[in-house]
Order: C-alpha cells, then sequence, then structure tokens
C-alpha cells in the first residue's frame, strides 16, 4: 500500500473520499482519516464561516492529515480556499478554476494541492501550475466527469505527468484499487462508495436505493447545471432531464439559497445576471438540482430526491461504517495482488514446460 500519494499526504493507504459538497462532511472525513486513508471536506458553496467551523470540527475528531476541496467557480469557491489556507489544512484540492495561488500558498506552509481534472489539458496545466497531484475524474464518476473513461484516462495522465494521478470514477473496492495502480495511479478517490456508509449524511432510503441499483442505474447529462454531470436515476432526476426549469419556483427559492450560502440576496441576483443569459439559465437549474438534493439528506423522498451517483453504484451490497470499509478494501487489494501473482506464475510455469519452450 505504499505509492507516492501515501509519501506526499503521510497517510497508510492511497485512499481518499471524494470531497462531496454538502456530504464529505467532518464525521465522514474524520473517519477516513482515522481509518488510514485521506479524508477530504467537501466545501462545496459553504458560507466561509462554515467551512472554518467544520475545518475545525475536524481537527477534534482526528490528529491525522485529511484535506478539503473547493469548486473554484461556484458562489463562496475561492473564499472557502482562502479559509483552507488560512487554517492551514494539509491538502486543498480544488476544481473548476485556476489554482496556481493555492499551490503556492499551500506550500509556504508545507501543504500540498491537488487539482481535480477531466482530460489531459487541465491536467498538464495543473502540473504547471505548481499542483502536487491530479485527481482525474473518468466518464464513470459520479458528478461533474469528463468524457473518456478512467480505464485510458488514468493510463494516458501516467504517461503524460510527473506528478501522481488519483483515479475517480468506477472504484468501489480493493479490486478497483489494483486495477487503478496497475494503470499507473497512485491512488483512488472515492465518492459512491464513502456516501453508502454509516458515517455518510444521506437519507437511509437513499442508501438502500443504492444497494439495490445496477452499473447501469445513474443519468449522465449536462441538462442539470450546464455541465455534464452523472447522478442517481430517480424519478426527479429523470423529470428534471425531460423537463424545463419553472422560474417562478427556482426565483422563490432562490431566496433560501441566498440564506444558505450567506450571501446577500441583491448581490447574488446580479453576480448571476451579469454571468449571461447561458450562466443564468444553468444557475436556475443548478438551484433546482440542490432543493432535490436537500431531500436526499433530509426527507429521503424518492419522488423528488436526486443526487451524484457513479456507475460504480452497482457495485455496492452493503452499509458498512468506514473503518469496516477500509479494511475490507485493503483485504481485498491484497487478494487481487495475490491473484494476480498467482496466476502470472501459473502462466509462466505452463510456457516453460511447453514444447515451444523446450
Amino acid at each position: 500500500m505504499k505509492t507516492a500519494i501515501t509519501d506526499l499526504f503521510g497517510v497508510k493507504y492511497p485512499i481518499l473520499n471524494a470531497g462531496m459538497g454538502r456530504v464529505a462532511l467532518p464525521n465522514m472525513v474524520a473517519a477516513v482519516s482515522n481509518a488510514g486513508g485521506l479524508g477530504v471536506l467537501g466545501c462545496g458553496s459553504n458560507p466561509p464561516e462554515l467551512t472554518r467551523e467544520y475545518i475545525r470540527e475536524i481537527r477534534t475528531l482526528t490528529d491525522k492529515p485529511f484535506g478539503g476541496n473547493a469548486p473554484l467557480m461556484l458562489p463562496n469557491g475561492r473564499a472557502n480556499a482562502e479559509v483552507m489556507l488560512e487554517e492551514k489544512v494539509h491538502v486543498v484540492n480544488y476544481s473548476m478554476g485556476k489554482g496556481d495561488w493555492i499551490a503556492k500558498a499551500a506550500h509556504e506552509y508545507g501543504g500540498k494541492a491537488i487539482a481535480s481534472v477531466t482530460n489531459q489539458h487541465l491536467a498538464q496545466r495543473a502540473q504547471a501550475h505548481g499542483a502536487d497531484a491530479v485527481i482525474a475524474a473518468g466518464l464513470e464518476a459520479a458528478g461533474h466527469a469528463g468524457d473518456v473513461t478512467c480505464f485510458v484516462l488514468i493510463r494516458r495522465l501516467a504517461q503524460m505527468l510527473d506528478i501522481p494521478v488519483i483515479a475517480a470514477g468506477g472504484v468501489a473496492d480493493g479490486t478497483g484499487l489494483v486495477g487503478a495502480l496497475a494503470l499507473g495511479a497512485s491512488g483512488v478517490s472515492m465518492g459512491t462508495r464513502f456516501w453508502t456508509t454509516q458515517e455518510g449524511p444521506m437519507h437511509q432510503n437513499f442508501k438502500d436505493k443504492a444497494v439495490e441499483l445496477d452499473i447501469t442505474d445513474t443519468i449522465f447529462s449536462d441538462k442539470y447545471d450546464g455541465v455534464m454531470n452523472r447522478v442517481m436515476k430517480t424519478p426527479a432526476a429523470v423529470r428534471a432531464l425531460n423537463g424545463r426549469v419553472n422560474p417562478i419556483a427556482v426565483f422563490f427559492s432562490s431566496f433560501s439559497l441566498a440564506r444558505e450560502l450567506n450571501i446577500p440576496y441583491l448581490k447574488l441576483f446580479m453576480d448571476v445576471i451579469k454571468s449571461g443569459p447561458k450562466n443564468t439559465y444553468d444557475m436556475m437549474r443548478m438551484s433546482q438540482m440542490l432543493q432535490m438534493h436537500t431531500i436526499t439528506l433530509t426527507t429521503g423522498d424518492m419522488q423528488k430526491g436526486m443526487t451524484a451517483s457513479g456507475m460504480s453504484v452497482g457495485l455496492v451490497n452493503d452499509v458498512p461504517t468506514i473503518a469496516e470499509l477500509m479494511e475490507r478494501i485493503v483485504d481485498e487489494a491484497r487478494e487481487a495482488y495475490a491473484r494476480l501473482n498467482e496466476q502470472m506464475s501459473e502462466d509462466a510455469a505452463t510456457s516453460s514446460s511447453s514444447p515451444e519452450a523446450a
């Protein structure tokens, strides 16, 4: 289990939880770090003061390294990255923007910077901007993913980059971990497998549903927030895919969204309008999606709720604790590695005893 990632972050296992906004909360982050991985806080569009509160809470739950994710294009994204730097978080994971300033500031206190990317161009830019590693999200990944499969993307980035690559998309067990390492990755980041744990904040209805689903039970579309996004196939997700945004409903919900983000309503409204017609419409769709996601955390209404989910949901068969899951993944990885070694040894013995070899 010793890889470039375990050395870089000072962790036992090369396993991260995805920095899922509203999902990767302190309890999950600390559990992953305490189990030997790197827990990653999902800052999302949190008000900066809430992000600071979460960071300090995590420090009361673990003395192990942990990180945080900030999508720079979202409201409060840059401010949340700045809070993580002020708090000297071990690893700052950024996405959806240029992070050279993040890498520079993190390195000044001995921290690390990871860029989340979906293609070769973004990965090369991240390396040039000083990122210590990249998380590469393949087509199979939950949420915002690329259009190249993880199997191909990881191998290509491992050939191109001088910094470690962390695989995201399609990994839910130890066999997937070994596969990613064989392709040249130095670790894996898992989202769907970690929110389907006891520490995941999702309503139990959605966790139970995830256990029932197969690998084909997700939807990948730009209809949700303007960017290609993979979500669990629920009635609400199907309706959102085929329907249109209700501007009146979004208008009324935008007041509560402004309060949640702790952004003055007029400022939020003007920022959205200034971004242009397309971005305004995309933000309206995102607001609708956030409303449906809130249901996954509260009432668990399967008819009205929606959540990001990777194809690996079809590999989820139970809802364990994170500690149980981590040990299982490590055991599965060792078994997979031993199985490969045994198979290769048998093949070599067969080859050396064949008439052709003689």
